[in-house]
């Protein structure tokens, strides 16, 4: 069995925490590095006590946990379903309970994060005298992980063709058209995905002016938005996947190397709308309009960016999350330094720099056609 966990650990477990490394690194230092360590862990403490104390507090808190089983779920089923994955269906051979046991070691790998927090606030619940609460607590980390490993089990046993989850079609509020592409996919083949990191996006931004209600600055603000670009950063992965291979026709098309570049400016600008606006409508008495502006300009930038570099030759999951770092920590010093708006011009020349000399010496790995 020491075998397959190998298989499971380098198929699964390595490859979720490298994809989602932006995600974690985002959420590690929002919950635990902007604060003092001292008020960090009052933080967290009164909101463990406050899962034990109130039910409602507590079903806000199961809702997390719950999210986050969904996209370990969703991960862990997407990879079985990939084609070089195929093999995984012979773990069928094996008996049913053993498999079981295997799986659930593989959730408890992927869901470790928040299952770790779970057992923190249950141990704090019992410890402050509360009994149901962190039975609750306890009870719905078994049943959430269980569920997860068996509805692996099903898909790997079972002869499924449809999705086991699957969100409902949104109904089409875009007029179909070459710039529309992009934002139609994310609308339709990845609603999921796209949908949990703009909620995510703004939900961050929420927090920062809940909690800093009254010392919000610059600063902060800036920093913050380097996360959420950094969020983000798995979105031009998908794009340019699905421009060069359901889109591929267009490289036959007359257009010009700069009207194929509009296609992600145009895109990239809508979707960082509802940031913009949130800025506008929140921080409007706190930062002016300008810089707002150049916040936005650069998160339209970098992510251009993030797509340019999907042409450079060799690129590799692990290239690319070491490129998002070293920009996403580049950027911060910069920001310290220089104006925002010679960051964006910084960004852009070197996006177009990149895609207009890769373009069409570009060539996709034969595993993503």
């Amino acid at each position: 069995m020491n075998g397959i966990t190998a298989v499971f650990d380098k198929v699964f477990v390595k490859r979720f925490y490298k994809v989602n490394a932006g995600f974690f690194l985002t959420v590690l230092i929002l919950a635990f590095g902007i604060m003092s360590g001292q008020e960090t862990i009052m933080l967290h403490h009164g909101v463990m006590l406050a899962m034990n104390n109130n039910l409602a507090h507590c079903g806000i808190g199961l809702l997390v946990f719950a999210l986050y089983g969904f996209k370990c779920l969703s991960f862990l089923l997407k990879v079985t379903d990939e084609p070089e994955n195929t093999f995984l269906y012979e773990l069928q051979s094996l008996p049913g309970f053993t498999l079981f046991i295997l799986l659930a070691r593989l959730t408890v790998s992927v869901y470790s994060p928040l299952l770790i927090y779970a057992v923190i606030t249950a141990v704090v619940g019992f410890r402050s005298g509360h009994i149901i609460m962190p039975l609750l607590i306890a009870a719905s980390q078994l049943l959430l992980c269980g569920g997860i490993a068996a509805v692996h089990l099903r898909r790997i046993t079972g002869t499924w063709k449809a999705p086991i989850i699957k969100l409902p079609a949104i109904p089409g509020i875009l007029k179909k058209g070459y710039f529309t592409y992009l934002l139609s996919f994310s609308l339709d083949s990845m609603k999921g995905t796209f949908m949990a990191v703009k909620l995510f996006s703004l939900l961050l931004l929420q927090v920062m002016v809940t909690v800093n209600e009254e010392k919000v600055s610059r600063e902060n603000i800036c920093i913050l938005l380097m996360f959420l670009i950094s969020a983000h950063a798995l979105l031009p992965v998908h794009y340019v996947k699905f421009a060069e291979t359901r889109l591929s026709f267009l490289r036959n098309m007359p257009m010009s190397l700069l009207r194929r570049l509009l296609l992600f400016v145009v895109t990239y600008s809508i979707i960082f709308l509802p940031e913009l606006l949130f800025l506008l409508w929140n921080e409007h008495s706190v930062l002016p309009v300008g810089v707002i502006l150049s916040l936005y300009a650069t998160a339209v930038s970098q992510l251009l960016l993030y797509t340019a570099l999907q042409y450079l030759p060799g690129i590799t999951t692990d290239r690319y999350t070491g490129f998002v770092f070293v920009l996403f920590f580049v950027s911060m010093m910069l920001l310290a330094a220089l104006s925002l708006w010679y960051l964006f011009i910084a960004e852009t020349l070197v996006a177009i720099a990149i895609y207009f000399f890769r373009y069409y010496r570009y060539e996709m790995k034969a595993d993503e056609q």
